[in-house]
Parts: structure tokens; C-alpha cells; sequence
């Protein structure tokens, strides 16, 4: 996203403060992005953590059934295949973890590792490299994204912007504009039946809320 108002400043402090109708719109349009980063973010989590559990609950099964690998019948102990699992552990943690490197390639190999523990393994084996895969077609569709990797958003502070000639502020969180401000009682909000659902965006206004107030007012 090209952003003309919003710094990284703002970014790295996650608040901006809304000072025009231009900054109010490109605030909006940004914390919309980042809402959908964070979705597909959730996802690459997601496929992360349940390559992780299955590694963690599956190799020591492999391990229970011993009787089924190639190799503790050749040497006729579990040593070779104790070490094989923790070199295949090893790598994964070192690989995906530590130098977060998503190549379903480099994960084949390292799985393959396991095969030789127990022949049961084989699905996991195959299982890792399709999550790793997977992985990797998120994380490159967001890792040019501003805000990446957390995409926190933004906080606006109100004070006042002007649009067209007019100004508008916010008193006691209601929006007001000339003529709407009325000094006994408390303005109603305009925009009230406009705000997206918080389940949508974060209870934001919605896109067309100062267009309509400058057509009022």
C-alpha cells in the first residue's frame, strides 16, 4: 500500500493523528489492510503451529513402535533412530524456526530423515512439506506489505480536520460539523447508523460518513 500521509512514524507508534478528510480516508483504507494481513497472518500461523504438533506428537509414537522400523532391525537397537529423530527435530527448529526458511524442498529432505525411525512416519514426512508449502504461498503474499509481520493498526486521534470549508471535530466522541453543534445539548452522532459492526472493522466509521456529513451540513 502507498501511503501519502500516514509515516513510519505512526506506524511504529500504531497511532495517527487525524488532522483532514484525506488522512481520515487513507487511515480507514490502512487499518483495512491491515485487518486482512492479519487474517491471512492467522492462517500462516495456523498451518505453523499444526506442522509443529504433529511433529511433537507423532515422532515419539514412531518412536513406540520401533518394531516397525528398517533400521532397528539392521542394528538391533534404538540408538541409531534416537539420533536420527533429534537430528530431524534439530533441522526443522533450525530451518523453519530459527532462520524461517519455507522450502518444502529442505523440509522434504529433513522428513525423510524420519523414515528410517519408522516406516508409520511416512505420512508425516509427506504431511510437512505440503504445510511448509503452504506456509510459504502465505507468507509471500504479505511479506511486501506494510506493517509486516504483525500489521498492528492504527489509532486515530480526533481532533479537528476541515473539508471544503468546513470544520469538524469531535466532543465527548461525537462527531459534529457547523450548525450540528448545539451549546445546551449534547449533539446527536450523524454517523451513528453508519459505523461498521465491531465484528466487521473494529466498530470504524464507514467510508461514505464525511461525504454525507458535508452534504448535510
Amino acid at each position: 500500500m502507498e501511503l501519502k500521509y500516514i509515516t513510519r512514524e505512526n506506524i511504529d507508534e500504531a497511532h495517527v493523528n487525524i488532522t483532514s478528510a484525506e488522512i481520515y480516508t487513507e487511515f480507514k483504507e490502512y487499518n483495512q489492510l491491515m485487518l486482512d494481513m492479519q487474517k491471512k497472518r492467522r492462517r500462516f500461523l495456523r498451518d505453523f503451529w499444526l506442522m509443529i504438533a504433529a511433529n511433537i506428537v507423532l515422532i515419539p509414537i514412531g518412536m513406540v513402535f520401533v518394531n516397525l522400523s528398517p533400521l532397528y532391525k539392521v542394528s538391533g537397537t534404538i540408538i541409531p533412530n534416537i539420533i536420527l529423530m533429534l537430528i530431524s527435530l534439530l533441522l526443522l527448529v533450525y530451518f523453519v524456526i530459527i532462520r524461517k526458511v519455507y522450502n518444502w524442498k529442505i523440509v522434504l529432505a529433513v522428513s525423510l530423515i524420519l523414515v528410517p525411525v519408522c516406516v508409520g512416519l511416512i505420512p508425516l514426512a509427506v504431511a510437512n512439506p505440503i504445510l511448509i508449502n503452504l506456509m510459504e504461498k502465505t507468507d509471500s503474499s504479505i511479506r511486501d506489505e506494510t506493517g509486516y509481520p504483525h500489521f498492528v493498526q492504527l489509532s486515530g486521534s480526533y481532533k479537528s480536520f476541515v473539508k471544503d470549508g468546513e470544520v469538524y471535530g469531535i466532543d465527548k466522541g461525537a462527531v459534529y460539523g457547523a450548525g450540528l453543534k448545539n451549546e445546551s445539548d449534547e449533539p446527536e452522532d450523524p454517523f451513528a447508523k453508519y459505523r461498521i459492526k465491531p465484528e466487521d472493522d473494529m466498530g470504524m466509521l464507514a467510508d461514505n460518513d464525511i461525504t454525507r456529513s458535508n452534504e448535510n451540513g
